[in-house]
């Protein structure tokens, strides 16, 4: 990950996936919201605002009022549980060219706004014209829903979003979190907009992914392992960046995981056994804290380690079969069996 500090008006690359960490309601927050919207065009574009905690037209007031004339070419507002009154004072204005919304029923669930977003994103694509995607906000949603929902969520709209070419961001309140709820999300995401009273925007963005090196990559460790052969170093250069390798190693669960996968000898495991493994190297570590359930441990493998592995090209994981695949590697397993050595004894 590359970071620095910025102001949200940067250009978002090819980032189809933005996270804005700011305080709810803040001057930040909405000042970060209008500066994504207008970075892409918003005056040539077609714009989806899910809405959950606010009111439609608490949504339409902010974009009317830093937006100034760049109104969306198509608006559509898809009101997912403010339980507010569906009229709107700033859709009556007639300040948008085109303006739906979308009210859900009350009883809503995580699926029917994914479904509600592919409807609209569907119908969207056929115009020829940049889609944006506003989701506000993931902390409204985790105040209804259990956190792993609220991820699957977040999975499939970043996929979709990504695979349609569609510039997508979703608001989250710091202040109103932990910070390991905060840490599961920041890996779903192509970007991290974060704002820090005391130092304004910090952009946290990955790396392209062409020009990322791989541990796949790596090239067999010349000489060998052996204790006090001169001629057969232990120490075995890995051609890849210390701060990545230490990175890498810094999360307790993903050390777990690595411990467990260098250690196999066959290279595919179902993703069932791999989460039963770790839940129970997990427990039985006495420093460590106890994890909550198996089902949370299940989580963060599928959708933060797992991923940000396969995208380093430890492993390769297979979510349609829930396979995991693990490519051997006589240099970062050095690495990893001498962490553990000093974690474990």
């Amino acid at each position: 990950m590359d970071s620095g500090s910025g102001t949200v008006d940067q250009p978002l690359s090819e980032a189809a996936s933005v996270l804005v960490l700011a305080r709810g309601s803040s001057d930040a927050e909405r000042e970060g919201c209008a500066g994504f919207l207008t970075e892409q065009g918003v005056s040539d574009s077609k714009a989806i605002c899910v809405t959950v905690s606010e009111s439609p037209d608490s949504r339409l007031s902010l974009w009317q009022q830093h937006l100034d004339d760049e109104m969306p070419e198509e608006a559509i507002i898809v009101d997912a549980g403010s339980e507010l009154p569906a009229n709107s004072q700033a859709a009556a204005s007639g300040a948008f060219p085109s303006l739906t919304l979308d009210t859900l029923p009350s009883t809503v669930e995580p699926i029917d706004i994914g479904a509600a977003v592919s409807r609209h994103l569907g119908r969207l694509e056929q115009a020829d014209a940049p889609l944006l995607l506003c989701l506000h906000s993931l902390t409204g949603l985790l105040e209804s829903w259990e956190r792993d929902r609220v991820i699957a969520l977040v999975t499939a709209l970043n996929r979709q979003c990504a695979e349609m070419d569609v510039s997508g961001h979703h608001h989250m309140d710091p202040e109103a979190h932990t910070e390991e709820t905060i840490e599961m999300f920041r890996p779903l995401y192509d970007v991290v907009y974060e704002y820090l009273p005391d130092h304004g925007w910090t952009v946290t963005a990955s790396k392209d992914a062409e020009e990322m090196p791989t541990f796949r990559d790596t090239v067999a460790p010349p000489g060998g392992v052996k204790k006090g052969d001169p001629e057969e170093p232990e120490t075995i250069p890995i051609p890849y960046s210390f701060d990545q390798v230490l990175e890498l190693i810094s999360a307790p669960r993903r050390r777990s995981l690595l411990y467990h996968l260098k250690d196999r000898s066959d290279a595919e495991v179902p993703l069932d056994d791999l989460v039963d493994r770790v839940y129970e190297r997990e427990k039985a570590i006495p420093a460590r804290a106890t994890p909550k359930s198996r089902d949370e441990v299940g989580v963060s493998l599928a959708h933060n380690h797992l991923p940000r592995l396969d995208d380093l090209g430890i492993l390769s994981y297979e979510t349609a079969a829930n396979t995991v695949e693990y490519y051997p590697n006589p240099a970062l397993e050095s690495v990893i069996q001498y962490v553990e050595r000093l974690e474990l004894g």
